[in-house]
């Protein structure tokens, strides 16, 4: 939990009283490798902080799952319409490592809300925008890069997540069969070495 503390203390300072408060809501979620934390159709009553653990948004589409994105310690995790709005989730969120996180329901959360308005919110708008440009800068990448483009992009910026995910995660996520992968990949090197 106090990783979770400390990321909160540096979005916005936290009083006593709200850190105190926080520390009563926030709880442990344990996940084992390859369930899914949210099931699309099913409506998302939590939001987490990964401390330990790699996992992936998804889709299906055709009979066929589409990573939509990867998070991993540090991230916050929410099916954002549906934990939000509070309806059905459009998607799945999938354990793709052991996980250990920390979360707070979406009751607990508003309740956070209203007791501390003037300071809580601030937290909530604060990480709501973060979270919001990266799904805008997601977004614009993948409907503007090729994925050949992206996965130099992640090579240069992010290789550790390359390490983490599996090619056939990679491959659904880059939206090419996990073969166009394979040889983006090998490119991707030979380009390197010379």
């Amino acid at each position: 939990m106090e990783a979770l503390i400390q990321l909160l203390k540096a979005v916005y300072p936290l009083t006593p009283a709200l850190e105190a408060h926080l520390r009563t809501k926030i709880k442990p979620y344990k996940f084992k490798k390859g369930v899914d934390i949210v099931k699309a159709g099913d409506v998302a009553n939590l939001i987490l902080f990964i401390e330990k653990g790699f996992i992936r948004s998804y889709s299906v589409k055709d009979g066929k799952r589409g990573t939509n994105y990867f998070m991993r310690e540090g991230a916050i995790i929410i099916s954002v319409v549906s934990f939000l709005k509070q309806v059905p989730a459009l998607e799945s969120i999938e354990a793709l490592e052991e996980c250990i996180c920390w979360g707070i329901t979406h009751e607990e959360l508003e309740e956070a809300y209203r007791l501390f308005r003037g300071r809580f919110n601030v937290h909530g708008r604060l990480i709501l925008q973060e979270y919001y440009c990266q799904s805008e800068i997601r977004h614009y990448t993948m409907h503007n890069k090729t994925p050949e483009e992206i996965y130099a992009d992640l090579m240069e910026k992010d290789p550790a997540l390359l390490r983490r995910a599996k090619a056939d995660h990679m491959a659904s996520y880059l939206d090419i069969s996990r073969d166009t992968y394979h040889r983006t990949k090998r490119e991707y090197a030979q380009k390197k070495r010379r």
